[in-house]
């Protein structure tokens, strides 16, 4: 009888992993098959969206890659990819229902199953992958226009995506005074606590230095008006409220984790899968969560790196025994972000990194210099697999 681990998404963790079982695990097995289910038929590049969204820069051809084509490689008997979404997630009978995107619904029962159907962008901006291919494509094309039209840009939102979009949005249009774009972050500088005040300051000074305008400490709590007309409804920190007219606001900040087809009591509060150090769903032996959809790590691109190479290395040995080797969690702060076209600043543990090494290393191309082991299914953006 055939066991099947079925993967749950194809984004930056569940795609990569997918190769690496089909190649080192699935290969070792004469009963061992992979299923992908995916709704987008593309591997969105989320590392280069931020530039991807400045009208006349990445296309969004630049940033999205096929999975068919990537997956051709492989045997029907070990490899198959389902175009669909997870409905309902029955662990009692080893059975995924899948809303496939054609209408039908179709079961698969599964030996293992991995969840790393990630997040979307609450506010349905292109940050993240939207559902089907053509749904993100169209939120791409959407965001570039009102860009382009806006001549007053206000970015809700100073984490991660919100400092490295200011700062390319200050490359293409600030710092040649071409449009008046303005930063809004709930904080006393970019990013949050976790990062170093070096690294944040440096975020910040960078920025300004690209005439980026940033309100601190303050966020933005409601809009009126549309189009090339809105006014902003603004709150400080001491709780004084203001104005602000913006031709756009884009706001960078908030997900909903994609477990809703989940038993509730296997999710916590925020809708992430509960799970312990081997990545497993808390009482569920043969279901797995990896990226943002698990609850073990912050939802961050560098710890789905480590669940991949955790899941893939191990899942031969769990196959054989049922045992999964404990994930060691690296609590490490790791951060590289674009400030601009060219400038960066980033922090590894307790060290700033130099800015220069993360333009060199991400700035110029936005990793996607470094898509081909994801595309080959030999590797990931750590590096390849041997």
């Amino acid at each position: 009888m055939t066991r099947t681990i079925v993967i749950l998404g194809a984004g930056i963790g569940g795609f990569p992993v997918a190769h690496y079982l089909v190649r080192h695990t699935a290969s070792k097995f004469s009963d061992v098959r992979v299923v992908l289910v995916s709704p987008t038929d593309e591997l969105y590049w989320v590392f280069a969206i931020p530039r991807a969204v400045i009208p006349g820069q990445l296309s969004s051809s630049d940033v999205s890659f096929s999975i068919p084509e990537s997956f051709a490689q492989y045997s029907s008997n070990k490899f198959e990819l389902v175009l669909g979404k997870a409905d309902q997630l029955l662990p009692e009978l080893n059975t995924v229902v899948v809303a496939l995107n054609d209408g039908s619904k179709r079961n698969i029962e599964y030996h293992s199953i991995i969840v790393a159907t990630g997040a979307n962008d609450k506010h349905k901006l292109p940050w993240k992958n939207l559902g089907t291919s053509e749904e993100t494509r169209n939120a791409l094309d959407q965001l570039r226009k009102s860009i382009e039209d806006a001549k007053t840009i206000v970015v809700a939102g100073a984490g991660p995506t919100g400092v490295e979009f200011v700062g390319e949005l200050g490359s293409e249009y600030a710092k040649h005074g071409a449009k008046k774009i303005i930063l809004v972050s709930s904080n006393k500088l970019p990013l949050d606590s976790s990062v170093l005040d070096s690294v944040r300051n440096t975020a910040k000074s960078q920025l300004e230095r690209l005439n980026i305008e940033i309100i601190t400490n303050t966020k933005v709590t409601g809009a009126t008006g549309n189009g090339m007309d809105q006014v902003l409804e603004l709150m400080a920190a001491d709780g004084k409220k203001h104005t602000l007219k913006a031709d756009l606001l884009i706001p960078a900040h908030g997900m909903t984790y994609n477990t809703g087809f989940m038993p509730a009591d296997m999710l916590d509060k925020d809708g992430r899968v509960k799970q312990d150090t081997t990545l497993q769903a808390l009482g569920y032996k043969n279901v797995f969560a990896m990226g943002d959809a698990g609850n073990l790590q912050d939802p961050l691109a560098f710890f789905a790196n480590g669940h991949v190479w955790h899941l893939g290395r191990n899942f031969e040995k769990y196959m054989k025994t049922g045992a999964m080797p404990e994930y060691k969690i690296n609590g490490k702060t790791l951060l590289g972000l674009t400030l601009g076209r060219d400038h960066g600043t980033g922090q590894f543990g307790n060290w700033k990194i130099w800015g220069t090494l993360i333009w060199y290393l991400k700035g110029r191309h936005m990793g996607l210099d470094r898509s081909a082991p994801y595309l080959e299914g030999t590797g990931n953006a750590d590096g390849n697999w041997n």
